[in-house]
């Protein structure tokens, strides 16, 4: 008896508790409202002020909402609400399995990330978003599928002309990787085997993407004396196969050429007004940040890394390669002490030499640092597996001219970051803070609206990403929630390694990710696929 009175009691317990969870939840419209904020939508209109009702993911009311039909209320009182930022050029890809909370760029405000750039990706690409869905991430995550990649599959490290069968063979895995979800076709045309190849060859391949409706988006094959001819070049792929270009990390990174912009302009305004859809992307920064490899001349490879350590013991090539490298990298028609400038990353084979110059490394070999002596030592980094570098190319001036062009981005051509590891670019950690702080508020050479549609509802329309990029009832509640006037970065060249301040709160898929400050490690993202 006194069991069943227990029984019934308990039964009358969970009753009541029930009865007040539906009560307190059950007739909420919102799972989520955002309250008072200033609301910068992503069009590049004018900030107003309202709130932002969520449920299911999607954002499903903008307008005055009453705190009792939310479950949850984020009170966004002078704070910007913005649509989060979403990155068009990252090799996220690289890391996301790795540290799926993708915290540096989380930490910026960044709710889509997409990889795939500069010509490589992951192979295959179904293999790469089956263990990302099983793994889980906390950003959207988008790719291309990568020239090089396609091209190392079919042909290695070949710099011959590809046969009427190996273009069969590399358009077939093209149309599988589109198949797959890839956004688009990217080139790495100063990287190898890329830079092996004619424009015939990718006015060819890209006629796959053109079926999918993706994007041609290239490194350039020269970002200094024949920029033009590199971004003609690029315009001649996407103009032969009807199909948009986005031309990644523009920039004018030879000292010979700064403060030429017509030699940017004129060739994508003409395309323009030729109707051909052309973007360009840019980091915020001075610098740039890749291996060496790029530093040499491309026949220095062909063949693999023992053809290569053959040429190197061969004087006349050695010769060769080393007058190449002090042109392509060590040469200033302004008088910069170009080994200076040129700073380690990361390199596995000796970590003492990160965040230290060329010259500074010259010293403690008791080397005098003169150009030959650095470009002998750019060879021993190469033959001994290779380094990460940071190289400080471009002019102030140029920068933010390029980024007041309406159809530049923001982009950060960074990857995934382990707190603490190497000394890599700041752009890893600060790129979107550092617009709003230094080129929106210190600057003025953007408005804050302008600045986030760059970030957002551009980037959304260059790569077709359905329901994304705007604060917009209907679409997604990706959104990024900071305080304008506090908002920045804190990253810098000597200290890379830290997150951004002023952001408050990250809403991925209408889950909080970031909430007062704190990231709160969860994996909300989802894998965005091109419509086929």
């Amino acid at each position: 008896m006194i069991k069943l009175q227990k029984t019934s009691l308990l039964a009358l317990g969970l009753i009541i508790l029930l009865t007040f969870w539906n009560c307190l939840f059950l007739g909420k419209t919102y799972d989520l409202v955002i309250k008072n904020g200033f609301i910068v939508d992503g069009s590049g209109n004018p900030w107003f002020k309202s709130d932002i009702g969520i449920k299911n993911k999607k954002i499903v009311r903008i307008g005055l909402i009453e705190e009792k039909q939310a479950k949850k209320v984020i009170e966004a009182q002078d704070l910007i609400v913005c649509p989060g930022f979403i990155d068009i050029h990252t090799h996220c890809d690289q890391g996301i399995l790795t540290v799926p909370t993708v915290d540096n760029y989380v930490y910026q405000g960044v709710t889509t990330v997409i990889g795939g750039n500069c010509g490589g990706h992951p192979f295959p690409l179904k293999e790469l978003f089956k263990k990302i869905k099983k793994r889980g991430t906390s950003v959207n995550f988008g790719c291309l599928v990568g020239h090089n990649t396609i091209r190392r599959e079919v042909m290695g490290n070949k710099m011959d002309d590809p046969t009427e069968e190996d273009l069969v063979k590399m358009k077939n895995l093209i149309r599988q990787e589109m198949e797959a979800g890839a956004l688009g076709f990217s080139t790495g045309l100063a990287y190898m085997p890329g830079t092996y190849s004619k424009t015939e060859e990718l006015i060819e391949l890209a006629s796959v993407v053109s079926q999918y409706g993706g994007i041609y988006a290239t490194h350039l094959r020269d970002q200094g004396l024949h920029i033009t001819e590199a971004i003609e070049e690029a315009i001649a792929i996407g103009e032969k196969n009807n199909i948009s270009v986005q031309i990644s990390h523009i920039k004018l990174a030879d000292d010979a050429v700064w403060y030429q912009l017509e030699r940017i302009t004129r060739p994508v305004e003409e395309a323009r007004n030729r109707g051909i859809e052309v973007t360009l992307d840019q980091y915020p920064y001075t610098a740039t940040s890749s291996g060496f490899g790029s530093s040499f001349p491309s026949w220095a490879f062909e063949g693999g890394r023992d053809k290569f350590m053959e040429r190197l013991e061969n004087e006349e090539s050695y010769k060769k390669i080393k007058a190449h490298i002090i042109t392509r990298r060590l040469t200033s028609t302004k008088g910069i002490n170009k080994p200076e400038t040129i700073y380690i990353a990361s390199f596995n084979e000796f970590p003492e030499y990160e965040g230290k110059n060329l010259r500074e490394i010259l010293i403690s070999q008791g080397e005098e640092p003169t150009v030959e002596n650095t470009a002998d030592l750019i060879i021993d980094i190469q033959k001994k597996g290779g380094a990460s570098a940071v190289f400080f190319q471009m002019n102030e001036e140029d920068v933010e001219s390029l980024m007041s062009l309406s159809y530049t981005m923001h982009a950060s051509d960074g990857e995934v970051q382990v707190q603490g590891r190497g000394v890599p670019h700041p752009r890893n950690y600060g790129t979107f803070p550092r617009v709003i702080s230094h080129y929106v508020q210190e600057r003025q050479v953007v408005t804050l609206e302008e600045a986030v549609r760059k970030m957002t509802s551009l980037p959304a329309q260059t790569l077709r990403l359905s329901g994304r990029g705007m604060i917009r009832e209907g679409l997604y509640a990706d959104l990024t929630v900071f305080d304008r006037h506090s908002f920045g970065d804190q990253a810098t060249f000597s200290a890379p390694h830290q997150y951004s301040k002023g952001l408050v709160y990250v809403i991925v898929n209408g889950e909080v990710l970031v909430e007062k400050g704190n990231h709160t490690g969860a994996l909300t993202g989802m894998i965005l696929c091109a419509r086929k």
